[in-house]
């Protein structure tokens, strides 16, 4: 799990964490800052991707 937060200009993933390991320190992990619109260029050929019949 992670926390994710959106501005107008950037997606930021931090806070990282595995429900089944509350052992396991991800402090180190992260965090990571994409640009906004590249992002959203990246969900958009993933979700197409994902959405196609094709293997």
């Amino acid at each position: 799990m992670a926390d994710i937060t959106v501005t107008p200009d950037h997606v930021t993933w931090d806070s990282f964490e595995q429900p089944h390991r509350k052992t396991r320190d991800y402090s180190g992990f992260g965090p990571f800052r994409f640009d906004r619109l590249q992002y959203a260029d990246a969900v958009k050929v993933l979700t197409a991707a994902l959405g196609s019949d094709e293997t």
